[in-house]
């Protein structure tokens, strides 16, 4: 029996494990609504597999520990495979998974809304030059 929830149901929820049961999207919005997930699946979607101290550097203003908690998210989720080199320090890499290139159209256009987004914005806020 699969379960039915409708968008009144899932409205009128109180509890986040009663949607997540039923609803697809609630699972997957919990992790990409997350702080600095969605800037971590673009990089890595854009540039392939990284190491560590490159997406740290790339992902301005986030620390050491909040990347590793969100690329373990990611890496639970199937997002993103971690390869560890056993060096010293160990060299680890996280590689893109084919579930997130099934996210690449998505990422396109979110990237093409915050271009276009950002061109508004700045024409909104640039005056005039009156001579």
């Amino acid at each position: 029996m699969q379960l039915q929830f409708t968008a009144q149901h899932v409205a009128e929820a109180t509890d986040y494990e009663e949607i997540k049961v039923g609803c697809s999207m609630g699972g997957l919005l919990e992790v990409l609504t997350r702080p600095w997930t969605l800037h971590i699946l673009w990089l890595l979607s854009r540039n392939g597999p990284m190491r560590f101290g490159a997406l740290r550097r790339a992902v301005e203003g986030i620390s050491a520990r909040l990347l590793t908690v969100r690329l373990r998210t990611l890496e639970e989720r199937g997002f993103v495979e971690r390869s560890v080199r056993p060096t010293n320090p160990p060299e680890v890499t996280y590689i893109p998974t084919p579930r997130l290139a099934d996210m690449n159209l998505f990422m396109e256009q979110l990237h093409k809304l915050s271009d276009k987004w950002q061109a508004e914005d700045v024409l909104k806020h640039t005056k005039p030059h009156v001579s």
